[in-house]
């Protein structure tokens, strides 16, 4: 009899980073099965996207750039496709070696291996043929894959969601599960729905500019979905369905966003190498089934924190509207900080565009961005360096926007030693860490919950990887980490499952390091 209620705990538990574990690991990468971070087609249909792009300067070709009032009508519907696609996913600069070039996108993923593909699906959307097209991100362009009705195939995978028969427009996003597996084995499953959830997080804010409302959509017929996509699923499946009714509708966003699967603790034990599809494969949904209505724990009131510490409820001005796109070109993962100090009122800015996106509806950002879940994240922080807040780590309450302090400390040996020796934890001057009740997230939604969880967590990571470049702060995510050794040294209570950490300080020029 399994002592695990889920195959998702299982799963968590064996695919945690220990000292030990580290050190007596035999894996070695073979740079000679690398797989490539994109898909090519030959012989099949392209339609060329970049010269829609509303950029000074076209970095896919020649073609030149049209302004917007010279398109004709089916361009400019093309032309919010491309900037919605090249915004979340596109290669936004190219970085030269000898051997081959390496393309960074507009969306940040683990080791640069961007398991996430993205597809296209039109039904009556002008420009585009009805059918599934792949987004080629090399060229900013979309290949046509295969002609067919897909709005009454998403109907049908999708249960009747509302949003579908609404809308002209579809995207489906997929892990290629060996791109990140090839590095990172069975724990790359965490990693494929954080990077995933980056990109969520770029088709939020960008969409409004579109002239798109996002819908996501996370319970879905994942057989349905797949053989829609014609999916190899032993080497990729779709992680989340997302509709694309024009800004204008009046759509309940949340109307069937996630549903649950069942959970599946029975013949738990699976070897290694092959838990990270055995999780996929149990978290599928064959029928509609609905949420339980479940009332999870307030982690404020169940453990008893300090008073309260209030940030200024002025908030700095992002001045989102004219900047956005500048701030998601110019978005990189920091590669290393200065130790020194950011302010109370940066930080508090941060987390008021992660946690708070009503404030920002004057800057043309969708106020209501589509998350799966976000009750069932917690946000506690490690503060090393910022002033106007006393060192330690607090818990964030994200509906109050205030702080409660756990633990009196500076915590800047500890997280070094928690990130796996990674500076960018010593130097940061905070550290944000998502957490969630693990058990009580599959109690709700089956073995699915460990998809919502990321896939949120890494939305949320996007959001503050925008809000901090656009205050010229450094920002860079953590996928890798000691997860039981988080909650003891930091005072994090232990039936918190550690999601992802994200980390905040001033940034060392590129330059500089080059020249160390």
């Amino acid at each position: 009899m399994s002592t695990y209620e889920s195959y998702a705990e299982y799963y968590h538990d064996l695919t945690k980073y220990s000292p030990e574990g580290i050190a007596s690991s035999q894996h070695r990468l073979d740079f000679g099965k690398q797989p490539l971070p994109f898909k090519e087609y030959s012989n099949k249909k392209t339609i060329d996207l970049s010269y829609l792009l509303p950029l000074d300067r076209n970095p896919f070709s020649d073609a030149g750039i049209k302004s917007d009032k010279s398109f004709t009508q089916t361009e400019k519907s093309l032309s919010k496709l491309s900037t919605l696609l090249y915004f979340s996913n596109g290669v936004t600069a190219v970085v030269p070696y000898v051997d081959k070039p390496f393309y960074m996108r507009a969306n940040p993923s683990a080791g640069g291996l961007y398991p996430t593909e993205v597809y296209v699906c039109a039904s009556g959307y002008e420009g585009l043929e009805d059918g599934i097209y792949n987004h080629q991100v090399l060229k900013q362009s979309i290949v046509l894959l295969h002609q067919t009705d897909v709005k009454e195939a998403l109907k049908k995978a999708t249960f009747e969601h509302p949003a579908i028969e609404q809308s002209k427009l579809f995207l489906i996003l997929t892990g290629v599960f060996f791109r990140s597996s090839w590095r990172y084995q069975d724990r790359a499953y965490r990693r494929v729905c954080l990077d995933t959830g980056h990109i969520l997080g770029n088709i939020d804010v960008v969409s409004k500019s579109c002239d798109f409302k996002p819908v996501l959509i996370g319970g879905f017929n994942d057989s349905l979905v797949n053989e829609l996509l014609g999916l190899d699923e032993n080497e990729e499946q779709a992680l989340v369905v997302i509709a694309l009714p024009d800004v204008s509708l009046n759509i309940d966003s949340n109307s069937q966003t996630v549903l649950p699967s069942r959970l599946d603790n029975q013949n738990i034990t699976t070897p290694e190498g092959s838990r990270l599809i055995q999780l996929h494969n149990r978290s599928r949904i064959d029928n509609f089934v609905s949420v339980p209505n479940i009332k999870l724990d307030n982690v404020e009131e169940k453990f008893k924190f300090s008073s309260k510490d209030s940030f200024d409820p002025k908030i700095k001005n992002f001045k989102w509207k004219n900047s956005l796109f500048s701030t998601i070109l110019k978005r990189r993962s920091t590669r290393a900080f200065s130790g020194e100090q950011i302010t109370k009122q940066e930080l508090g800015s941060i987390l008021k565009f992660a946690y708070k996106p009503e404030y920002f509806e004057r800057e043309n950002l969708d106020p209501r961005p589509s998350y799966f879940d976000l009750s069932l994240i917690q946000t506690f922080i490690a503060i090393n360096n910022v002033n106007g807040l006393e060192d330690g780590c607090y818990y964030y309450s994200s509906s109050g926007h205030y702080l409660r302090q756990v633990r009196f400390k500076n915590f800047r040996d500890e997280i070094y030693y928690l990130c796996l020796g990674q500076d960018l934890g010593y130097k940061a001057s905070a550290v944000i860490f998502h957490t969630s009740a693990l058990s009580k997230a599959v109690f709700k939604y089956g073995e699915r919950a460990y998809r919502y969880l990321h896939m949120d967590a890494g939305h949320l990571g996007q959001r503050i990887n925008l809000a901090a470049v656009n205050l010229d702060l450094g920002v860079s995510g953590i996928g890798g980490f000691f997860d039981d050794q988080v909650n003891d040294i930091l005072g994090i209570p232990e039936t918190e499952a550690v999601i992802y950490i994200t980390t905040l300080g001033v940034p060392i020029d590129e330059k500089q390091i080059e020249d160390k």
